[in-house]
């Protein structure tokens, strides 16, 4: 008796081809990227990628589209306006600085990304629009927190934003030559205990907060 042939899930075979091709770009980036290999890690057929992404370069932009959303969707969830303006700046800033050690694919796909000058990034609605809403909401924060009189300066939230991200990421895409020229492992994990500290108190001076308390419940 012959087995009966298999049926085709085109909703795991799509999702399989996206992840296939999130860690291939993150490794080698578009122009590296190999749609053989790309293919292969999935355990289908090139046909099937062109089938369902049209061709590479839009299987790469709902790439970026998905580690976007991913970041954002969970940015969604700390729930900043419900928080008091300082707990909720806190969240922001802990949660920023535990995605990006915890989620290495994003840091990959968008320093290629950058070294692409952004050319496909641009080619997205998606993700500009998934992403006002956040400098939206911790321009709230920054409000509440300013009018409250927690905050004693006025930011803009995208600086402020920008900086955060700076904070919690340029150990980490320079972690071995930063190491190597200071003699100190940058990965050490008593090292980045004491950076994150650091990257909590400097983020609170910048809007002018009291002076940094035990916040561990808040994180």
């Amino acid at each position: 008796m012959e087995a009966a042939p298999r049926k085709r899930n085109p909703e795991r075979t799509r999702a399989s081809l996206l992840k296939s091709a999130t860690r291939e770009f993150a490794q080698y980036g578009f122009d590296g990227a190999r749609v053989d290999r790309i293919v292969r890690r999935a355990r289908c057929n090139p046909r099937m990628l062109y089938h369902y992404f049209g061709s590479k370069q839009q299987l790469y932009i709902e790439v970026l589209e998905d580690v976007y959303r991913t970041i954002r969707a969970e940015e969604q969830a700390l729930d900043l306006a419900a928080a008091p303006p300082r707990d909720g700046l806190l969240r922001l800033t802990r949660f920023t600085w535990a995605h990006f050690q915890a989620q290495r694919v994003f840091i990959d796909i968008t320093r290629y990304e950058n070294l692409a000058r952004g050319k496909y990034i641009r080619r997205s609605k998606a993700i500009a629009k998934m992403s006002s809403p956040l400098i939206e909401q911790l321009r709230t924060v920054l409000e509440r927190g300013h009018a409250a009189g927690a905050f004693r300066h006025t930011v803009d939230p995208l600086q402020l934003y920008v900086s955060i991200v700076a904070l919690c990421l340029h150990h980490l895409n320079n972690v071995h030559t930063l190491s190597a020229t200071f003699s100190t492992d940058l990965a050490d994990a008593a090292w980045l205990a004491d950076r994150q500290e650091h990257v909590v108190a400097m983020v609170l001076r910048m809007v002018g907060a009291t002076e940094l308390e035990d916040d561990a419940a808040s994180s």
